[in-house]
């Protein structure tokens, strides 16, 4: 099964006609003008009392957290357009940035902003994937946006060296609001999660997403990753009552941890389907038969796209 870069998107729970993919704009949408074909580089729904979720052109998500404070942004995504001033039209607070990890989609927009952490392990990642030659071939996963684009619409490179390191155990205390960190190594070394503690809401990022990538020389084994999910149960266990990723619509069931768990369990004892799978000449295997919408046939949640050579790493 080959997928090419459109495709890639709806892999990833994306749909093309609700990117709102185009021109810029920093004007604030309610959750149902997200979904309008209006092409804009950032959009935004207000999805609890003190978060927002942003969308960008290529339809990764970002959220913003505020306390009584400071604010967090969590992800800068490709790093076209003004982010930051877009942010600033949603909150005035001092703000401090939290990358969950190095991919050119979540990381590439850093460089606005003062103070950034994100986990070291991903820093030789980040210098890879945020060049500029990167993020246009990123953007170039939907044509239409690529080519609303120039040159100076994209932010400036940044330097991981400059960013504070973001590890197991921290809590960032925004006046009343904290968010604690969690460790998920598997789709890339410093995969981050966070919960959100007085919202009771798990943000798990690319780290258990509807279309989990694990084939990458980044990411881990899958051994590897399922002790990192268990790790993550047990530490946020009866702590979180919502769960929130960076793709699609962001939002994923309560009980997806142990849907991935099963999931894992089923690729060790050979009773996945192990579709082969090509995405820009890496091989894999799609764990769970997908149909031409790219749901799996047999009505499960989710789906792991692993390389078959690593399952006990």
């Amino acid at each position: 099964m080959q997928i090419n870069r459109r495709d890639f998107l709806k892999l990833s729970g994306l749909s093309i006609a609700t990117l709102g993919i185009g021109s810029l704009s920093n004007q604030k949408v309610s959750a149902e003008s997200m979904k309008s074909e209006t092409p804009q580089k950032f959009r935004s729904a207000k999805i609890d009392r003190n978060i927002f979720r942003i969308r960008n052109g290529v339809g990764d998500l970002m959220y913003l957290v505020e306390g009584k404070n400071r604010a967090a942004l969590i992800d800068t995504g490709v790093g076209v357009g003004d982010l930051k001033k877009y942010v600033e039209t949603l909150t005035d607070k001092p703000l401090i940035v939290l990358l969950t990890h190095g991919h050119v989609d979540h990381a590439s927009g850093s460089a606005q902003f003062e103070e950034v952490y994100m986990n070291h392990k991903d820093d030789e990642l980040f210098k890879e994937h945020t060049s500029l030659e990167t993020r246009k071939g990123y953007a170039g996963m939907n044509p239409d946006f690529a080519k609303s684009l120039t040159d100076s619409d994209f932010q400036p490179i940044d330097s991981p060296s400059r960013f504070k390191n973001l590890s197991n155990g921290m809590t960032f205390d925004l006046g009343g609001i904290h968010l604690d960190i969690f460790e998920i190594p598997g789709h890339t070394q410093g995969m981050t999660g966070i919960l959100f503690r007085e919202n009771r809401a798990l943000l798990t990022g690319d780290g258990a997403n509807m279309f989990t990538f694990l084939f990458s020389k980044e990411t881990l084994g899958l051994k590897s990753y399922q002790k990192s999910l268990q790790r993550l149960k047990k530490f946020t266990a009866k702590k979180f009552e919502k769960m929130y990723c960076s793709h699609g619509s962001g939002d994923l069931t309560i009980d997806y941890l142990d849907r991935l768990l099963e999931d894992c369990d089923l690729i060790f004892d050979g009773k996945d389907d192990r579709v082969p799978f090509e995405f820009m000449g890496s091989q894999a295997a799609i764990a769970f038969a997908i149909d031409q919408n790219h749901n799996r046939i047999d009505g499960g949640i989710g789906n792991i796209v692993y390389d078959p050579a690593r399952i006990s790493e």
